[in-house]
């Protein structure tokens, strides 16, 4: 349980992170080689799948969960 929270977690920070340095490019306070738009772009990208694991995965726990719950009351 602590492992997809701190997926989500990670992937959250992530997808900000390189959200905020893209925005920064566009209004031209950080220079924008060419490097750092696919470092930006990549990390938003990671950020995101890594964040939607986490949270595919917290849902399969907890209805894994539920079923098991279910199948002990009858």
């Amino acid at each position: 349980m602590m492992r997809t929270k701190r997926h989500m977690l990670i992937g959250g920070t992530m997808l900000v992170v390189g959200w905020v340095v893209i925005f920064a490019m566009v209004l031209e306070v950080i220079p924008s080689p060419i490097w750092l738009n696919m470092v930006a772009y990549a990390v938003t990208i990671f950020g995101f799948m890594l964040g939607m694991v986490g949270v595919m995965t917290h849902i399969r726990v907890n209805l894994q969960k539920h079923r098991d719950n279910d199948e002990d009351r009858y």
